[in-house]
């Protein structure tokens, strides 16, 4: 049944758009739908209130802008993960089942999109990325037919567009998220509420982040050790920035002391910022050294740059507030752009990143 409906919405959505794409459609088929909600059983305790409370936020945080890339779709399917496996009562379990869908091809949608415009920038692409934009908008047409389901929901929401093929990446919107004060990027997710009937996880969230910072951090070895490599170049290619966005995940829903959730967002976007520092960073040195890349990098460094800046921020307003972390702990240096050679792979490959 499943297979039928998703053939059906894969051929209205070719004959509404006239679409030719490279994917078939028994190709498309193959795509799994989202994993339906489980059966609610019977005397289960529902958490109705908690699917909805994080659904209805990132679906009205949609409303009235382009369809979502980068962060924003981050958000969207760290939703889609973090309401899939709760368990919702029976009254409501058909709504939330289509919700689910909704927020499934969202996130698809916009990885979609965000693959059309990665591969128009590719030197060696043998199309020019098209079959990504029409996969993009199959999507998105599916995703309209679950939103059909659920507008009633949301009376005030109007939802996103897909731009045309010809129009530029939309800029990320920064106002999607919680703007910390002292801070210029908003965290995504920020730190779940409080809830003084459960136990609180303080200690386990501080015993964290101090080995984080003591294990990533404070071990950097010396710059005699490093020989050309910088301290910062070495720290930001590094496990720790690597795992950062899974770290900050598991963190976020961790049930902290209301005196002591300021600091834990604090910490959240210290981790979420070292993520995005360490892909766009990632990305500049593929475009320094790849043979392929008709790109000097500088467009992904300054976001990685302007990142790293701002998890240094965050780092100095809460480190005073964890005993275990060294007052004095400051961030490496952020490597100069100079320090990849364009089309050298030497200095890189020290790091193990090939």
């Amino acid at each position: 049944m499943k297979k039928v409906l998703l053939v059906v919405v894969v051929l209205t959505c070719l004959m509404m758009t006239g679409l030719q794409t490279a994917v078939s459609a028994a190709e498309l088929v193959l795509e799994p739908l989202p994993a339906e909600l489980k059966t609610p059983a019977e005397g289960a305790v529902y958490q109705d209130d908690a699917f909805f409370k994080e659904a209805d936020a990132v679906i009205k945080g949609l409303s009235n802008r382009t369809v979502p890339t980068e962060s924003q779709r981050m958000k969207v399917y760290s939703a889609y993960s973090a309401v899939r496996g709760m368990s919702v009562s029976p009254e409501n379990y058909a709504v939330a089942n289509n919700i689910l869908a909704f927020l499934y091809y969202t996130a698809k949608t916009g990885e979609a999109y965000e693959n059309f415009f990665n591969e128009k920038k590719s030197v060696v692409a043998v199309t020019d990325g098209t079959e990504y934009y029409d996969l993009a908008a199959i999507y998105y047409y599916t995703a309209t037919n679950w939103w059909a389901l659920i507008a009633d929901r949301y009376p005030n929401v109007t939802m996103y567009t897909l731009p045309d093929k010809n129009s530029p990446l939309p800029a990320a919107d920064i106002a999607m998220g919680q703007l910390l004060d002292g801070l210029k990027y908003p965290l995504i997710i920020p730190q779940k509420t409080p809830n003084t009937d459960k136990s609180f996880e303080d200690q386990e969230f501080e015993t964290t982040i101090s080995r984080w910072i003591e294990d990533y951090v404070e071990a950097i070895p010396n710059q005699t050790d490093l020989k050309e490599e910088t301290k910062g170049h070495y720290f930001i290619l590094s496990d720790g920035p690597k795992w950062a966005k899974s770290t900050y995940m598991g963190l976020t829903i961790k049930n902290v002391r209301p005196e002591f959730y300021d600091t834990a967002n604090y910490i959240d976007a210290f981790l979420y910022y070292l993520s995005q520092a360490r892909e766009y960073y990632e990305q500049s040195v593929t475009d320094r050294t790849s043979y392929v890349s008709n790109s000097d990098g500088s467009e992904n460094y300054n976001l990685a740059k302007a990142y790293y800046d701002e998890a240094g921020k965050a780092l100095s307003l809460f480190k005073d507030k964890i005993p275990a972390i060294n007052n004095t702990t400051t961030l490496p240096m952020f490597p100069e752009i100079r320090e990849v050679p364009i089309g050298s792979t030497t200095i890189v490959a020290q790091t193990g990143l090939w």
